[in-house]
Formats: structure tokens, C-alpha cells, sequence
């Protein structure tokens, strides 16, 4: 008998646990949704798709058949006509023009300082060039000493240099390969040999160690989603998705719990689109079901 779990987290905060029974012999599906039973269906050979209503969000559970097995996958509707798809399509225009308008703004205030600080300096560093010419690279080590700001350190030339950035330690706070930042991550920089002090940190470049920490971050957050799972399994999993999709990977299994409206770039429904993938389906059967 097949057996499914997915954690849905409602606008609301609640978590609905999800869970589907698919007989090997018969073919009767079983789904229920906090422990009451939804759905009951007989003699499912073929792909099939059911709807069920949790809070005010359509969910779709699919079966789908692919040669001698099944396939099975649980999503949110966010494009058929309900009350909260109408609202969250308002939301979304309200928030764009609100972006566009902060755009503006903030492009007039950086062409702003920049001919400020052209016309305040008779001969101004090009750090551009500087980097180019005598640039090497070396890792940094971030560190919070507060939640709005983060400090790094770098070794360059036997002397550590140190800078700072302001954050926001929230789920908003994420790096271009979408892994939200955390105290002690390690990412590359680039500094120049002849003014170690000239540099730029590279937070879409994590250091080989810390692509293994953001591995066992994505293989925990699944494990505490489907406990049954042990550890080696969940990482096989995580591993996989990065040799498939980068670090981008790894940030869909460990948002795999949020929402659109939680987090746009990284959610649910990309977590799905993952692992329902064919090549993700594939790879995953070959490395990681003796682990299972």
C-alpha cells in the first residue's frame, strides 16, 4: 500500500496534515485531513485528480500514473475563481505598484549620492578596476551582533579586515540563491592584493562548506515535515535537488512548508514542481531508495 504525508501551513497558521492511502492490489484511495477522513475512491488504476477545501483554500491531490507506478502530488489552486484566489490577486497588483513606486524612489536617491560623491571627490577609487587588476579571493565568515546588521571577516595578506551590512533577520532576509542568512555562513570574497581593504563579498557564491550546511538544513527541515524519514534518506533528497537546480534546490526543500503569500519565490508549489519532476523522479529512485 502507497502512503503520502504533506503539512499544509494555512494563511491562517494553522498546519493541516494531510495524508492519502493507495492500495497496491485493490486501488482504493483513502485521503483524510486532520485525522477525518475527505475522500474515498475505489479501484484507482489511472490518473486521477481529487479537490478538497481546507480553510478557504482549494487544495488538488493528484495520482498520477507513469508507466507501472504512481505518482502523487498535493498542491494549491491559485488560479481557479474562489474568494481568497480573487483576494490574493488583488494583494499581488496592490504590492507591485508599491514595488514600482519604491523603485523609483529609491533610483532617484542612488543617482542622488552618486553625484554627490563624484562631485565631493576630485579623484575617486574605481573599485571596480581595482578588483579586476590585482583581484584574489579568500572566504568570509558572517557573524549577527545585532538583528539588523551583519559583520564579516576576511583574511587578506596575513591580516584580517572586517566590514559590515544591515539585514533584517526575517524570512524576507535571503541571498540570491534564495537560503535565508545565518550567523557563522560562509561566503566568498574578493579583494584586491594591493588595498586588501577594497572588496566585495559574493553572497550568490557560498564556500564548498557551506554548501554542505545549507545540504543538512534543507535534509532536516524535511525530516521534521515527514518524520518517518530518516536522515540519510532526507539528505539524499536535498542532494539531489542541488546537482539538479543549484542552491536554488535546496531553498525549495527547506521553504517547502510556505506559501505563495509567505514566500513568493520559494514554496510549496515550487517544492512540488521539484520533486513531480521527471528527471528529479529518476534521479531520486537511482540514489535514494536503498536508503529509504
Amino acid at each position: 500500500m502507497s502512503q503520502f504525508n504533506w503539512t499544509y501551513l494555512a494563511p491562517s497558521g494553522k498546519k493541516h496534515h494531510v495524508g492519502l492511502f493507495h492500495g497496491d492490489r485493490t486501488g482504493h484511495v483513502l485521503i483524510y485531513c486532520n485525522s477525518k477522513v475527505v475522500v474515498v475512491d475505489f479501484k484507482v488504476r489511472e490518473s486521477k485528480s481529487y479537490s478538497i477545501f481546507i480553510e478557504e483554500e482549494l487544495c488538488e491531490i493528484e495520482i498520477e500514473r507513469q508507466n507501472d507506478r504512481f505518482v502523487y502530488g498535493f498542491d494549491i489552486n491559485k488560479e481557479i475563481d474562489t474568494p481568497l484566489n480573487r483576494e490574493r490577486k488583488a494583494n499581488d497588483k496592490k504590492h507591485l505598484k508599491q514595488g514600482l513606486a519604491f523603485i523609483g524612489i529609491l533610483g532617484l536617491l542612488v543617482a542622488a549620492v552618486l553625484a554627490f560623491s563624484k562631485f565631493g571627490k576630485n579623484e575617486p577609487i574605481n573599485f571596480s578596476a581595482l578588483l579586476a587588476a590585482s583581484g584574489k579571493e579568500t572566504s568570509a565568515k558572517v557573524f549577527f551582533p545585532n538583528p539588523k546588521e551583519a559583520t564579516y571577516d576576511y583574511l587578506a595578506n596575513g591580516k584580517v579586515y572586517s566590514d559590515k551590512k544591515p539585514f533584517k533577520m526575517d524570512i524576507n532576509t535571503l541571498m540570491e540563491n534564495g537560503m535565508p542568512l545565518e550567523d557563522g555562513d560562509e561566503f566568498l570574497v574578493k579583494y584586491s592584493s594591493e588595498k586588501p581593504e577594497v572588496h566585495k563579498i559574493q553572497f550568490n557564491r557560498p564556500t564548498q562548506k557551506q554548501i554542505g550546511v545549507y545540504q543538512n538544513r534543507a535534509a532536516k527541515k524535511y525530516q521534521e515535515l515527514y518524520p518517518i524519514e530518516n536522515i540519510d534518506y532526507c539528505n539524499c533528497l536535498a542532494k539531489t535537488a542541488y546537482e539538479l537546480d543549484g542552491v536554488n534546490g535546496f531553498a525549495k526543500f527547506y521553504f517547502q512548508d510556505l506559501t505563495h503569500a509567505q514566500n513568493p519565490r520559494y514554496n510549496s508549489d515550487t517544492f512540488h514542481r521539484l520533486i513531480r519532476s521527471v528527471e528529479f523522479t529518476k534521479q531520486s529512485e537511482e540514489k535514494c531508495r536503498e536508503l529509504k
